[in-house]
């Protein structure tokens, strides 16, 4: 078995939490999880998204979905309809408060992105984003 210190998933998990300490800040000051904030960027890109689509977007498994939207819906940060021709389809959509949170939240994340771009270094950071995308695409075929 190789070292510790060679294991793919632990260095990925490592380097999640080093990122994900860079925004952590400013999201539990709005009081919204990392798994809300996903909800939200995701569905600020789109009009409307189908509930498994959505899940499928941003890694998450539908049960904690349905758990988060419940919450978002109930804080005004979300719309949720069911679908026309098939009632079964639940279509979320970001409402007018959440594309305000989410307006004010994205200042503060893109600050974060450039001080960590600047921290990388901005070839360093280009090229590890190229990198996790090729492998993302390899892995996933």
């Amino acid at each position: 078995m190789r070292p510790l210190e060679k294991s793919l998933p632990l260095k990925l998990l490592i380097a999640r939490e080093a990122v994900m300490e860079r925004f952590r800040p400013h999201l539990h000051e709005a009081g919204v999880t990392e798994q809300q904030w996903r909800v939200l960027r995701a569905l600020v890109e789109v009009n409307e998204l189908e509930a498994g689509e959505l899940a499928d977007r941003i890694c998450l498994k539908m049960p904690s979905l349905s758990r988060i939207l419940a919450d978002l819906a109930g804080r005004g940060l979300i719309d949720r309809r069911n679908g026309e021709n098939d009632r079964r389809r639940r279509l979320v959509s970001i409402s007018p408060a959440g594309r305000e949170l989410f307006d004010a939240m994205s200042r503060q994340s893109e600050r974060a992105y450039a001080k960590l771009r600047k921290d990388l270094g901005p070839e360093a950071y280009d090229t590890l984003m190229a990198e996790l995308d090729t492998a993302i695409r390899k892995l996933a075929s």
